[in-house]
């Protein structure tokens, strides 16, 4: 026996009893009452409603999607409304990571939506912006800079980008923070690790945010191939239509990590000429179901891809 064995210092966690706890939540139940709990609404009603009320802060939403189904789209909108119709009496930023899209092409989503002009046109090529088109379309530029938003285009590892969270939080001590992340298998992970182990730690490490810091956080992640097979697209079996939880590339760490999951999905991108059991024509259609909502109910609100206008709408037909 070592007659002289090293002694280890620990520090115990931190506990809390049941009166404090009863006393915060009394905090946040009249904070409720009297409109001073802080959230951030949309410019769709539907999309506020699934979400009870808005996106709140101390939360973290998963958005997923297959590629081209518009989830850098849907990001980009959320950030302009919530910096436009934010209600309570607290500024806001944002500190977006931007791994899949350079900060000009955001900006240039942007001069899509506030000019009416179809996303295509700006970027392309062959039909180009003519010298008098730019012209107008810069005389948007200053209802753009918005302050409240700050872009990392650099993909790094979870440590990198915790830091970076925890400085932005540091320097804007009287804001309420919103952090976006597009997409999640951009971080770069650790050494010898897997993208499943990947997932799984961010997800930890994004509880521990909400939790440390009260941000609204918003992961975007990718769907599966699933979603694309011959079974899924087949329109005799609309039951099959839906995305599903396992549809999610890595679907158990991210999922129980966050606490609402939205999969944004077009249909008619897999040739789908109606959706699902109540046959929702595909046309315009974008789907945004809630797979998950830890403190609500899932279910579906529908969103009209206004392309020609650069932006998502509400969807409108009255027939179902």
């Amino acid at each position: 026996m070592n007659s002289n064995p090293q002694t280890t210092n620990f520090t115990s966690l931190p506990i809390k009893t049941a009166q404090q706890a009863i006393a915060e939540a009394d905090k946040y139940l009249e904070d409720g009452a009297l409109g001073k709990r802080p959230f951030l609404s949309t410019r769709w009603n539907k999309v506020n409603t699934m979400v009870l009320g808005g996106f709140h802060f101390g939360q973290t939403y998963f958005l997923a999607g297959a590629s081209g189904h518009g989830k850098s789209f849907f990001v980009n909108m959320l950030h302009t409304d919530f910096t436009s119709y934010y209600l309570g009496n607290q500024d806001v930023k944002i500190l977006h990571f931007g791994f899949e899209m350079h900060a000009k092409d955001e900006m240039i989503r942007k001069m899509s939506q506030l000019n009416d002009i179809d996303y295509r046109k700006l970027v392309s090529s062959d039909k180009p912006l003519t010298i008098q088109e730019l012209t107008v379309i810069r005389k948007t530029y200053d209802r753009m800079k918005n302050e409240n938003i700050f872009y990392v285009e650099t993909p790094s590892t979870r440590n990198k980008i915790y830091l970076t969270i925890k400085e932005f939080c540091k320097r804007f001590t009287n804001s309420k923070i919103v952090i976006s992340l597009d997409h999640t298998l951009l971080v770069t992970p650790n050494a010898g690790e897997n993208e499943i182990q990947l997932l799984a730690e961010l997800g930890k490490m994004f509880i521990q945010i909400r939790k440390e810091f009260d941000t609204c956080n918003i992961l975007v992640g990718q769907m599966n191939d699933k979603m694309e097979s011959k079974e899924r697209r087949d329109p005799t079996n609309p039951a099959l239509h839906y995305p599903t939880k396992t549809d999610i590339h890595g679907s158990k760490q991210i999922y129980h990590a966050a606490d609402i999951v939205l999969v944004l999905h077009q249909p008619i991108l897999l040739n789908l000429e109606y959706y699902g059991k109540k046959r929702f024509p595909t046309q315009d259609l974008v789907a945004l179901h809630c797979l998950k909502n830890r403190t609500g109910t899932a279910g579906l609100t529908r969103l009209k891809n206004n392309l020609q206008h650069g932006r998502f709408d509400t969807y409108e037909n009255k027939l179902f």
